[in-house]
């Protein structure tokens, strides 16, 4: 009688292939997975601009109302260009007829500083805070199709005045003093329209 041992195969070699598999893939990502990062570049701002992010929450609830009213004034001035043939834009008593905000005198004016609200010429549109606290002093843009916000963030920020006669540049509100909002991150394509 012949005898013979016929070992048990309980999947131990098998085992250790398959584990040694899993430990040589774990290793090789962990050394590729640098090289497979998106990097992403900060563009730093020029000295008279501020990321929205930056902003304090009264500034924030200012520039999220003057976002809608820039599309409401852009569309009251393209009614005014297609139907009346005119390039007109609206004034300040239009606006509150409106009761577009922030340019109508309500709760919110009162808790967001009182602005006293000017058309200054053609889309620019100038709120000067008349309280110590709320949201800074503000100039809206409406020429470009995507607002242009300038804040006054320093006390050395004068006012903005703009005559008929004199054609606007943003150099002037740079100039002033004035701080440019910037809405994303890339700082390069708002200084270019500068």
């Amino acid at each position: 009688m012949i005898r013979q041992i016929v070992p048990s195969d309980n999947g131990g070699k098998e085992g250790k292939w398959i584990g040694g598999i899993i430990v040589s893939i774990l290793l090789l990502a962990t050394v590729l997975l640098p090289y497979h990062q998106d990097k992403t570049t900060v563009k730093q701002l020029d000295a008279h601009q501020v990321a929205i992010t930056e902003l304090s929450p009264d500034e924030l609830a200012m520039v999220a109302e003057l976002r809608l009213a820039h599309e409401e004034i852009r569309n009251l001035n393209q009614d005014s260009r297609e139907f009346d043939n005119q390039n007109h834009w609206p004034n300040m008593a239009e606006l509150s007829e409106l009761w577009l905000a922030p340019f109508i005198e309500d709760k919110s004016w009162e808790r967001k500083g009182r602005h006293q609200w000017q058309h200054l010429n053609g889309a620019l549109y100038q709120g000067i805070r008349s309280e110590n606290q709320g949201a800074s002093s503000v100039i809206l843009n409406s020429n470009s199709p995507d607002p242009d916000i300038w804040l006054a963030l320093s006390r050395d920020t004068t006012p903005l005045v703009i005559n008929d006669n004199i054609v606007f540049e943003p150099q002037q509100l740079i100039d002033s003093g004035w701080t440019q909002i910037v809405f994303h991150n890339d700082s390069n394509e708002q200084s270019q329209a500068h």
